[in-house]
């Protein structure tokens, strides 16, 4: 796919044709220091880590690509990441940048990207100024805010929930979708573990995250849809506690009862288009997991 246009910011794009093609394991390191300069709280280092992870992991699922970028000549200008879910139903469309002379290009990557009308792709990590030029391309909020909690504070008699190892999860009866989960994302290096109430293990993932670059919480990336928050907020906050962590935060609708904490509306929200809508709790192969943003 190639493209001739002048740069709406007023630079002439170098070169005569910007093509767009998908990116290959060779593309890692000039692609790691485009994204250091688009994205700069994450040196090139990091960078290249979380890319060669979301390279394995592509390939090693077999999955349609870790993306698509923009080159001129023989440098690469824009880029635009593309994770898949295991059964590449879904994609987290991440991490999009363009270099200064060339923004105009930028729509050119999304076409790309979203060609196929029977996957969902999702946006979990817009700015404010990004949100209308999201909506215009179709896609929809589908989280009502965050819940920013304190598990350990739950002192009720109904906590009686307990952390389980993952052998014993799988000996309670777990679903092998969910124990196949859990592996790939501690493969990730997301924080997992099981809890257990009324004879059944539940499952959590959880990432380190920093809010506003100094508070640590952890971001829950995966919990069940029917989790028993009563009986597993002591359970949950424990596990979480070992990791030094004591502050939770979730994507949710509305308070989540028996979770100590405050539902903050509006904040962070997530946005989906395709035919399957997510539901809040399930940010699983997504940037939040594998790249860490």
């Amino acid at each position: 796919m190639t493209a001739r246009v002048r740069d709406q910011d007023g630079a002439q794009a170098a070169g005569a044709a910007i093509r767009c093609r998908r990116i290959e394991t060779a593309d890692i390191p000039a692609l790691a220091l485009l994204l250091s300069q688009g994205f700069p709280a994450r040196d090139a280092a990091g960078w290249q880590g979380s890319l060669q992870r979301l390279a394995d992991w592509t390939e090693g699922q077999g999955l349609p690509g870790m993306g698509y970028v923009l080159v001129d000549g023989d440098r690469l200008v824009g880029c635009l990441l593309t994770l898949y879910a295991a059964d590449g139903r879904r994609c987290n469309l991440s991490s999009w940048h363009v270099a200064a002379g060339y923004r105009s290009f930028g729509t050119i990557l999304v076409s790309a990207a979203m060609r196929d009308r029977t996957l969902t792709y999702l946006n979990i990590s817009s700015e404010r100024a990004t949100r209308p030029i999201i909506e215009a391309q179709g896609f929809r909020r589908y989280t009502g805010g965050i819940v920013l909690a304190w598990p350990l504070l739950a002192l009720s008699r109904l906590c009686r929930g307990e952390i389980l190892s993952e052998e014993a999860a799988e000996q309670a009866g777990a679903e092998p979708h969910e124990l196949a989960l859990m592996r790939h994302h501690r493969g990730f290096g997301c924080i997992v573990f099981w809890c257990r109430a009324a004879g059944r293990a539940y499952p959590f993932v959880a990432v380190r995250k920093r809010i506003k670059g100094a508070l640590p919480v952890a971001q829950i990336i995966y919990c069940a849809a029917d989790t028993p928050w009563p009986q597993l907020a002591g359970a949950i906050g424990r596990a979480l506690a070992r990791h030094g962590l004591f502050l939770l935060l979730i994507d949710a609708s509305g308070a989540l009862p028996g979770l100590p904490g405050r539902f903050l509306p509006g904040r962070m929200p997530k946005y989906a288009r395709g035919p399957a809508t997510p539901r809040p709790g399930d940010l699983t192969y997504t940037e939040a997991a594998m790249i860490g943003t």
